[in-house]
Parts: structure tokens; C-alpha cells; sequence
């Protein structure tokens, strides 16, 4: 055997062997590790507390009636919806019961009167509301009244206003709401016909003495009746008896606006014509849902009267009023 041979048996025979055995199996891959949990989130924190809000401001009052006191004239300032400022004198009786509702006589005086002096001349103090009521004396924008060509307030601004002092009694003391009066003179005299023409419903009787009856004082009225008791001087040089113009408007004769009232308050159109002292002549108008009386003084001019004693006899007109009582003075 040559070399070769011997070479190719020892050599390639092993060889060969070598290249029939199965090869070895692959290893299997490693799983693939699983993904690790994503990690739990951060809690948020807490949302720190809104502050408290602020305590909103105390509403300003609507009025200082709380400084009036029995037996004690006050100025009492009344807030208006537009933030001005009126005044009134407030005058409780010093007999004032809180346990007893207290009527309320409220006093208007003429152009360019103050309270003050209206007070002095009306001589309410002098008269049977000084110890049975509460006596308020309003004071007029310029010292005017509604329904005048010269007064500054509008159709019922000064209305609102008697409302409003009303309210502001009603708050403080115990008032009868059903015994709510109204007496004027001149200006004031015409304004008390007016505020019974726009509140009724307030109003539970009014007294006119030398009234200025500008239009429209009798006009575009709510349909309450209110008891009426109107004096005029056949005299009166200012607001004439039978009407005229003054400040470039027009005003109604007294016995005309008398006339229309006792017809709107439900009485018979003829009058019961009376004579009294102190040269007055009455005419009462009879059946009446709620009184009418003119008093015409026939000697006397544009005056708050003193003969006879206007003062004492509107309060004993008004007294007899109660809202309850419809017709029970006629």
C-alpha cells in the first residue's frame, strides 16, 4: 500500500465518518425578557384651598331713621336709588307706644319753603297728631314739588320718595299703614293732590290748602279713591280761585278739581252748601264712597289760615281716615 493510499485511509476515511453525523441543534434563543412595569405615577399633589372670600361690604343704609326718637325732631337723610341724598324731619310723638300703631301726617310746603319753616307756620304741634302720630316734613328738591313747571322732579319722582319714607318708618317704628295722611300748602297744596292721585294705595286721606292745581294733578290717576278735603280763598292773589296761568302754565280753578275728586271718590254731583264761621262756605258732597269737602274762606287770600285754624281742622279731617273703613266718615 503506497503512502498515499495509507494517508488517504487513515486520514480521509475519519473524515468522511466525521461528515455523516447529524450536526448539532441550534441553541434556543433566550426568551426575551419580559418589559418591566412601567412605574406607578407620582401622586399629584393636593390643589392648595382657594382663599376664603372676602366678607362683602355691609349694604350702606337706606336711611338714618334710626336717630329719631320720640318726643325729639331729627333730620333724617334718605339714600336714593341713584345715590343722592334727600331729607325729611322726622317728628314722633312723645306718647309714641310701640305696642299702639302710630298714624303717619306727612307736611309739604310751598315753593322755596323749607321744613323748617313749614313746620313753624303749619302749626301741626299745636294739634291733636303733636300726641296721636308720627309727623314728617319732607324736603323738596330746590324746595319744590313735583308737578310744578318749576320744579325739578319729575312725574313721580317725589312720589317714590314718600314711599320710601314710609318704608324707613315702617322699619323702625309701629306705624298703621292704613292711616297714611298727606297736607300741603300752595306747591305742597297741589303736590298732596297729586301724590293721592299717583297713591292711592299709600295714602289713606289728604288735606289742600291754597293749592297750586297744575296739570296733570287730577290726571292719568290710579282708580283707588282717597278722601279729599280742600281749602281755598276766594282771594287768593297767587293761585286764583277760579284758575289762571302762572309760570307759563296753565292751573285748574279749585271748585273744578273739588268737582272731579268728590266724582272720582263716588259722591252725588251736587254739593250740600253750608255756611260757617269765620266767613267759610262748605260745600259737602254727600254719599260719598270716601269724603269730598271743599271749604271756600271768602274774605281771605293765598294763605295757610289761622281763622279758622286750618291746622286743627285738617287733622280732625284726616284722624276719621282709616284704608279699612271705606266711607265710614262720608
Amino acid at each position: 500500500m503506497t503512502l498515499v493510499m495509507l494517508a488517504a485511509t487513515l486520514f480521509g476515511g475519519a473524515g468522511a465518518a466525521n461528515a455523516q453525523e447529524a450536526p448539532a441543534p441550534a441553541p434556543k434563543p433566550a426568551p426575551a425578557p419580559k418589559p418591566a412595569p412601567a412605574p406607578a405615577p407620582a401622586p399629584a399633589p393636593a390643589p392648595k384651598p382657594a382663599p376664603a372670600p372676602k366678607p362683602a361690604p355691609a349694604p350702606k343704609p337706606a336711611s338714618t331713621i334710626d336717630r329719631a326718637q320720640p318726643g325729639q325732631p331729627e333730620n333724617i337723610e334718605f339714600t336714593r336709588p341713584d345715590g343722592s341724598i334727600r331729607s325729611a324731619i322726622v317728628s314722633v310723638t312723645s306718647s309714641y307706644d310701640p305696642h299702639k300703631p302710630a298714624p303717619v301726617l306727612l307736611g309739604f310746603g310751598g315753593r322755596d319753603d323749607t321744613p323748617e319753616n313749614y313746620r313753624s307756620y303749619s302749626r301741626f304741634s299745636n294739634t291733636g297728631a303733636a300726641n296721636e302720630a308720627i309727623v314728617v316734613y319732607p324736603r323738596g328738591i330746590n324746595n319744590a314739588w313735583e308737578g310744578a313747571p318749576y320744579a325739578t322732579s319729575k312725574r313721580g319722582q317725589d312720589v317714590d320718595f314718600v314711599r320710601q319714607i314710609v318704608n324707613e318708618l315702617d322699619r323702625k317704628f309701629n306705624i298703621d299703614r292704613n292711616r297714611i295722611y298727606a297736607a300741603g300748602m300752595s306747591n305742597g297744596g297741589g303736590f298732596v293732590m297729586n301724590l293721592s292721585c299717583q297713591a292711592p294705595d299709600l295714602i289713606a286721606g289728604v288735606v289742600s290748602v291754597s293749592g297750586a292745581f297744575y296739570n296733570p294733578v287730577n290726571e292719568g290717576c290710579a282708580p283707588e279713591s282717597v278722601p279729599t278735603f280742600v281749602i281755598h280763598g276766594q282771594q287768593d292773589e297767587l293761585t286764583h280761585y277760579n284758575g289762571g296761568t302762572l309760570h307759563n302754565a296753565p292751573y285748574l280753578p279749585a271748585p273744578r278739581l273739588v268737582h272731579s275728586r268728590a266724582l272720582r271718590n263716588g259722591c252725588a254731583p251736587q254739593p250740600v252748601v253750608e255756611q260757617k264761621s269765620n266767613n267759610v262756605t262748605q260745600f259737602g258732597y254727600p254719599g260719598c264712597r270716601d269724603e269730598a269737602v271743599f271749604w271756600r274762606i271768602n274774605d281771605q287770600g293765598h294763605n295757610w289760615h289761622f281763622a279758622p285754624d286750618v291746622a286743627n281742622e285738617a287733622w280732625n279731617f284726616l284722624a276719621r281716615q282709616n284704608k279699612t273703613l271705606p266711607g265710614a266718615a262720608s
